[in-house]
């Protein structure tokens, strides 16, 4: 029930997106401290026991000095720059973090958690760091390992920061505002249920290796070397030395199928983008009559077709 009552109070707080806003609640154990000092404080009046009082009082200044510091551990850190670069399902990425603080005391104990994010999750859950300054204009810059759940292209636009440093009596926390976009690219699977087509396409001879023979009938017009034709009024084929590898073009296996499925020839395009990428051949895509990519061959080709996939019906 009490962690019910806590989900429902931090989705509530969530809700009022006041980046940069410090909170401040007691722990349940600052919560038992306080029935603590109470119940002490009663029995040191009654019994005029100055021994309990005294008790008391270090207790009650041990629960100020704690709201006060562990106010004053995330007082002053501000979020300058946030980064993400596009990884694939089920692999690990590294969000970049830089902040800068007015405080040369440092930050220690942090956690950071995404806030109502499903596709993302950080590795461990929460991950603890601490932040001190080492040089003169008070920035770091830290890296938090992520894992991705699926695939997307979404805005991440609120993180959650808390400490609970350093008697985890109190909970400061604040909301923080990255304002990054996101691409998830599909899992990389190795089964090839797609569809896998060749393309016949013109082949240009300019710049390409090739010999001169004696034009014989029934060669193609193609290979006619026209400037030597007009040059020496004799007519010569041009034959390749070597045969070009034609463009492939990845497409779905049919128009009507699952969503389980579609995810998994998803996955399985991506890995085969990476095959044909390595072997140096031109690859496209085609995933309906408007979401297509012609056949080329760079990397930034390759982030294309890895960015339609993450894109696709998303």
């Amino acid at each position: 029930m009490l962690t019910n009552l806590r989900e429902k109070f931090f989705q509530k707080m969530a809700s009022y997106r006041r980046y940069g806003q410090l909170y401040i609640v007691p722990t349940l154990d600052g919560i038992k401290l306080v029935i603590l000092n109470f119940i002490l404080l009663i029995i040191g009046l009654v019994y005029a026991n100055n021994y309990v009082l005294l008790f008391n009082f270090i207790l009650f200044c041990l629960f100020l000095g704690s709201m006060y510091y562990t106010h004053f551990n995330l007082h002053g850190l501000k979020l300058v720059s946030a980064k993400l670069s596009a990884f694939h399902v089920g692999e690990t990425g590294h969000l970049c973090l830089t902040f800068k603080t007015n405080s040369s005391l440092g930050h220690h104990f942090l956690n950071l958690e995404f806030n109502n994010e499903t596709s993302l999750r950080i590795e461990n859950e929460k991950h603890s760091f601490s932040i001190t300054p080492v040089n003169f204009d008070k920035t770091l810059s830290i890296k938090i390992p992520v894992h991705a759940l699926k695939r997307g292209n979404f805005k991440l636009s609120s993180l959650y920061l808390e400490t609970l440093f350093p008697f985890h009596l109190f909970r400061t926390f604040t909301y923080l505002d990255p304002q990054i976009d996101v691409i998830i690219y599909p899992k990389k699977s190795g089964r090839h249920g797609h569809n896998i087509k060749i393309v016949n396409e013109d082949l240009r001879d300019e710049g390409e290796d090739f010999l001169l023979t004696e034009f014989q009938l029934g060669d193609s017009l193609r290979r006619v070397h026209w400037k030597k034709l007009a040059q020496t009024n004799r007519w010569y084929s041009k034959n390749l030395t070597a045969q070009p590898a034609l463009p492939v073009i990845l497409s779905f296996s049919d128009k009507d199928i699952s969503h389980q499925q579609k995810e998994a020839e998803l996955s399985s395009m991506a890995h085969n983008l990476y095959e044909l990428h390595f072997q140096d051949l031109k690859y496209g895509l085609v995933l309906s009559e408007k979401l297509f990519i012609t056949p080329a061959h760079s990397l930034n080709h390759l982030n294309n077709c890895l960015r339609l996939l993450a894109c696709y019906d998303n």
